[in-house]
């Protein structure tokens, strides 16, 4: 059985890492691949996706976790909801999208905090990382308040799920439990905005610790790296695949 990952570009992906570990220790005889696919040529790569059956499924991710949906003959209303997906299965010619993404987050999230219910979150980013996140946010019971530097794309975000939002400029007046980055820019908070015990969680995973959470620990911050919600969003793929969870102990 074959599958990979979809992104442009690609060769960053711990992906291939994670699943050749979990396709081992399942002893799952299956390959993991890239599939750095330029944006002209996405189509053509789903229409052979479809038609030739050998690969079993797809991790989806920048920039094609909206595009993707397209393509798609089926979503799961979880994904819909969201806006994206990063998780496709292929069977009998039908491609099925999912999203793992905001599942990822909140296990990772409750490796620091057990429950989530009440809890203040600013989240700077207005993509589809971010608006699984917020998802699986809401779910949970958070209060969600939503940052970008482009407060238009914000404000669709926001008005979509029913939360507030702002200029990520004027962080400093916001008060949080959890921060959470879901953007591969860098941003610059001043170091005043973090306050001892506060949870800080960055989806970038390489480099591993980012200028965001040096400054957060610094500060007292608890740090999540984004490889937690990169694994967790994984187990969930292999589930959706497979139908069995990723054996304890990976």
């Amino acid at each position: 059985m074959r599958f990979g990952i979809l992104a442009h570009p690609a060769g960053h992906s711990l992906s291939p890492a994670i699943f050749g570990k979990f396709f081992k220790t399942s002893g799952v005889d299956a390959t993991y691949e890239i599939f750095d696919i330029e944006p002209s040529g996405l189509s053509e790569f789903i229409m052979k996706v479809k038609s030739d059956g050998g690969i079993k499924g797809l991790s989806v991710s920048s920039p094609y976790k909206e595009e993707i949906m397209k393509f798609l003959d089926e979503i799961s209303p979880d994904a819909r909801m969201i806006g994206a997906v990063n998780t496709v299965s292929c069977e009998g010619g039908k491609l099925r999208g999912f999203n793992t993404d905001y599942v990822g987050a909140v296990v990772a999230l409750k490796e620091k905090i057990a429950d989530l219910k009440g809890k203040k979150v600013v989240v700077l980013g207005a993509g589809g990382a971010s608006r699984a996140i917020v998802y699986g946010l809401l779910k949970e019971g958070a209060e969600v308040c939503l940052l970008n530097r482009t407060v238009g794309k914000a404000k669709m975000v926001a008005d979509h799920f029913g939360i507030s939002y702002g200029d990520l400029g004027e962080i400093m007046k916001h008060e949080c439990d959890i921060l959470i980055q879901t953007t591969s820019v860098l941003i610059d908070i001043p170091v005043g905005f973090f306050k001892k015990g506060m949870v800080v969680m960055d989806i970038v995973y390489k480099p591993l610790i980012t200028p965001l959470l040096t400054k957060a620990g610094k500060a007292g911050c608890e740090i999540i790296t984004g490889d937690r919600m990169l694994l967790h969003q994984a187990e969930g793929q292999f589930e959706i695949w497979f139908g069995r969870k990723v054996p304890i102990g990976m």
